[in-house]
């Protein structure tokens, strides 16, 4: 991704940065890697990453499924693993039933 078109958000009092993503033509959605920097201040809720994303894919946050969130312990930096859809239809057929549960997406 080149500086100019870097995919950025701010979370809280940290800052979300897109590190890679991949869009999936057969399940039609993007797979997003981020991290998150919030130095000083605990680890942002999956609601607060979830909307950040629907920031910067402009999707609504009902379509973003934050699958998982790995913290490094005394850094301040979190790994952020998500799924962006283009409709809950493809999120309801495509995520496991543990991941609706969490998302609230109902199943």
């Amino acid at each position: 991704m080149s500086r100019d078109r870097e995919k950025v958000a701010r979370v809280g009092s940290g800052e979300m940065r897109v590190v890679s993503e991949k869009y999936n033509k057969l399940v039609r959605r993007v797979e997003v890697e981020a991290v998150v920097s919030h130095q000083g201040q605990p680890t942002p809720s999956r609601r607060a990453l979830a909307e950040a994303l629907s920031r910067i894919y402009a999707r609504s946050v009902e379509l973003v499924v934050v699958r998982r969130v790995e913290t490094e312990y005394g850094v301040g930096v979190t790994k952020v693993y998500a799924h962006v859809y283009e409709d809950l239809d493809r999120l309801k057929s495509f995520e496991p039933e543990h991941i609706l549960k969490r998302h609230g997406a109902g199943v």
